[in-house]
């Protein structure tokens, strides 16, 4: 009894961050991504990446296309901006680690599309992301 007792109080007086990071899997995570993304919701879509988190176009490039969250918040929003039709199928998925590697199909744009993205989580937001076209 006394150990249900000191979990539960554990559990109360811990920070709601670290019980919300505790949580963030990289598959919840890359999923929220997804589903923010389809939605064109750019508050969700942004909020997934780290503060700091890079994106590369390619794999294999060395510097990213875009780093930071306010370039990706800003780069993805005008992206849904011109593209209200834009969405993204899942067409397969693997975790490995803090890895989640996504086969998507890309529709609502001038031509669809087919890419992996390969996305790394850290601390339960999108640190890298690299893409394969």
């Amino acid at each position: 009894m006394k150990t249900y007792l000191f979990v539960l109080l554990s559990l109360a007086l811990a920070p709601v961050s670290s019980l919300f990071a505790q949580d963030r899997t990289p598959l919840a995570v890359v999923q929220q991504q997804l589903d923010t993304y389809n939605a064109q919701d750019i508050d969700g879509f942004a909020a997934v990446f780290a503060e700091d988190a890079e994106i590369f176009m390619n794999i294999g490039d060395t510097v990213p296309a875009m780093r930071g969250r306010a370039e990706i918040r800003a780069r993805y929003g005008t992206l849904f901006e011109e593209n209200p039709q834009n969405k993204s199928t899942l067409k397969g998925r693997m975790v490995q680690g803090p890895f989640v590697i996504d086969h998507e199909w890309i529709t609502g744009r001038d031509t669809a599309f087919s890419l992996v993205a390969i996305y790394e989580v850290q601390e339960g937001l999108i640190t890298r992301a690299w893409f394969v076209r």
